[in-house]
């Protein structure tokens, strides 16, 4: 969801709940573009950075881009009451940061330059403080709700920051957007991509989750929908993961239903919802077993 929408459409956003608890599924809660640091359903911009441009990253140059700075205390503050309010007012499982945006520019804002006066060192500090920063978060998440799940999703291209979050306490699971089509390559980089995350987050005790693409598909890309899932379920995750809006998609119910298919394919192990063992029924004292 993104900032605005729980007070807009407050009506919308509990009935989604209950019609989630009544068929009994998990609901992990998705900050869509809080501060632009996150990505979201739509290309929305946060309401946050833009009322606190003061909070803007600044690049070398002096130019202000359209995220706000993750080590501003003010934004800490105002996101982590967020969590807080979510975690504590509705019925929610857990939160999902969706593809973080990486420190691919060195924020040279007063901020920073005072957290790190070395300016050789402000790419690597920016890195590292991103960590604290989603350490902090995914804290505050536990605090608020102890059995709240905390899940991060990367995009392949940010894969070489599995090691450093694997590091988080709080994190319970890291996974990726195996969107091969939408990233432009061949469709067997999904097994690739797929290995390659769930190997380095099994090293370090987390649960991986891989993400299908099933959007965006014209006639000659749905043929591969089959193929991807084989690719993504050869890395055995432990959660696998896909939109249900089948959004842009060519031939939309196809793809739908094709999709409903490959998931049924899913080994029941992986299932949340999977039967418990038998209860044994204890015997009665005084009768005999029979």
């Amino acid at each position: 969801m993104h900032e605005q929408e729980e007070q807009r459409w407050p009506r919308d956003f509990e009935r989604g709940l209950r019609i989630a608890q009544d068929a009994e599924l998990k609901v992990h809660l998705s900050l869509g573009r809080f501060g632009n640091l996150f990505a979201g359903p739509t290309y929305m911009p946060s309401w946050y950075t833009f009322r606190h441009p003061q909070s803007l990253v600044k690049d070398r140059h002096g130019r202000a881009h359209d995220m706000t700075c993750f080590n501003h205390e003010a934004f800490r503050s105002w996101l982590f009451s967020e969590v807080e309010y979510y975690l504590t007012t509705y019925p929610l499982n857990g939160i999902l940061i969706d593809e973080p945006r990486v420190p691919d520019i060195t924020c040279f804002c007063s901020v920073c330059r005072a957290l790190c006066p070395d300016i050789t060192d402000l790419q690597h500090f920016r890195r590292r403080s991103m960590v604290d920063f989603l350490n902090e978060l995914f804290s505050c998440v536990k605090r608020a709700n102890s059995q709240a799940k905390t899940s991060i999703v990367l995009l392949p291209q940010d894969l070489n920051l599995i090691e450093e979050l694997a590091t988080v306490p709080a994190l319970d699971t890291i996974g990726c957007h195996l969107f091969w089509q939408l990233l432009g390559e061949d469709v067997a980089m999904v097994e690739t991509w797929g290995h390659q995350v769930v190997d380095a987050v099994k090293q370090h005790g987390k649960r991986s989750q891989l993400w299908l693409q099933n959007f965006n598909l014209d006639e000659t890309d749905e043929p591969m929908l089959a193929s991807a899932f084989s690719g993504l379920l050869s890395a055995e995750p432990d959660d696998i993961a896909c939109y249900y809006f089948w959004r842009n998609n060519a031939n939309p119910e196809q793809v739908w239903q094709q999709t409903r298919g490959l998931l049924r394919r899913i080994p029941r192990r992986q299932l949340f919802w999977q039967t418990s063992p038998r209860i044994p029924v204890t015997n009665i004292a005084g009768t005999e077993s029979s």
